[in-house]
């Protein structure tokens, strides 16, 4: 098996999970990813992710490599935490990559804040951004709901879904369906 790799093309992605799936690990994956293709990334999240996840995705990246992955904290006024984001994105060189992790509350319509916060964030970029939030009940065939879907100005949707209790996951991209497997490494295909 290989690591799930998908193109990410400078495009926007609004990434929704259900719950402790591995959200956070495409996050990682898809960071690290960039990073060994020469590029930078910047996570930015209330919390960071677990050390020892970081560590299992990160494995065979060497520290100078590493050195590459900027992290952030998403705390306080999120007009200022936006501002300081597009700050840092603008003054590091090569970021191909911008990770918003737990951007918004776990339920409920996303805070307009937010969403204003956001479209103005990948509004005229040059990088990839992936933003990272649960998703809420579908009321149709859909497996589940990207919440702020019609107001969040993103390329793309992706769904990550949990079929059962094992290392199986779904990711619905568009209309392409990958079937994973959640290892220590990663999701592999």
């Amino acid at each position: 098996m290989t690591l799930w790799s998908p193109e990410l093309k400078g495009q926007s992605i609004h990434l929704a999970v259900e719950g402790s799936c591995g959200g956070t690990t495409i996050g990682l994956q898809l960071a690290r990813q960039v990073i060994e293709n020469g590029g930078r990334v910047v996570w930015v999240a209330p919390e960071m992710p677990d050390g020892l996840r970081f560590s299992q995705i990160f494995d065979e990246i060497p520290l100078v490599a590493s050195s590459r992955f900027h992290a952030m904290n998403l705390i306080g006024a999120l007009d200022v935490a936006f501002s300081e984001l597009k700050r840092a994105t603008s003054a590091l060189p090569g970021v191909e990559l911008v990770v918003l992790d737990d951007y918004c509350p776990d339920s409920g319509r996303m805070p307009k804040d937010v969403i204003e916060g956001v479209n103005s964030l990948i509004g005229d970029v040059t990088w990839a951004t992936l933003l990272i939030s649960k998703g809420g009940e579908s009321m149709d065939d859909a497996p589940l709901r990207a919440r702020g879907s019609k107001e969040l100005q993103v390329d793309t949707i992706w769904l990550l879904t949990r079929p059962g209790s094992d290392s199986k996951r779904i990711v619905h991209l568009d209309d392409e369906i990958f079937n994973l497997r959640l290892t220590e490494a990663g999701f592999e295909e």
